[in-house]
């Protein structure tokens, strides 16, 4: 069955090994008759949580009092099916804009009622220069710890590491698979 998918982009660069390896996700998703959206968050105005508990008097919508480029991602994320958090790893964690979008997530945490992204499924996607001991396990043991908390599925990692050392188009094939494995549990 179709799912509607979203993806976050935290890389900076539009066709460096975040977006190489978005493209080869996109192409294998679309190839799976799923509906994608993406935004890349790098270019966007926004700040993290003011944790002024304002959103937590609405248990219907995200309700954040932040009015900023991310106001409207937050809706995007509840009407999503499937949440893809792509990041290249950067001194041992999420890119910046990644780690103050997470940061917003939690206006989908409510007092009453269930999280906004209860039953959603998350996928990992991250690009490193280093190995997947350098910062990335964080990411993804952060991720587990989000989506647990949100009664939220974590399926799955795909990774591209070495990438300074190994270039993308060497890692394709594995990768490829990767994905593909990855887009049959959803």
């Amino acid at each position: 069955m179709p799912k509607h998918i979203l993806i976050l982009n935290g890389s900076p660069r539009h066709n460096g090994n975040t977006a190489n390896l978005i493209s080869w996700l996109n192409n294998t998703l679309q190839n799976a008759k799923h509906t994608v959206s993406q935004h890349d968050l790098y270019p966007l105005n926004f700040k993290g949580c003011k944790h002024c508990d304002a959103c937590k008097k609405n248990s219907a919508k995200p309700a954040c009092i932040l009015q900023d480029d991310f106001t409207p991602i937050l809706e995007d994320i509840v009407a999503a099916d499937i949440i893809v958090i792509a990041s290249p790893i950067y001194c041992w964690s999420f890119s910046g804009c990644m780690s103050t979008a997470l940061d917003r997530f939690y206006c989908l945490f409510k007092r009453k009622g269930p999280s906004l992204f209860a039953g959603k499924k998350f996928v990992g996607l991250f690009t490193a220069g280093g190995d997947y001991f350098d910062g990335m396990e964080l990411c993804v043991t952060g991720l587990k710890e989000l989506t647990q908390h949100g009664q939220a599925e974590y399926v799955g990692t795909v990774s591209a590491i070495f990438c300074d050392d190994k270039p993308m188009q060497e890692q394709k094939q594995r990768l490829t698979e990767a994905l593909t494995d990855l887009v049959t549990k959803l």
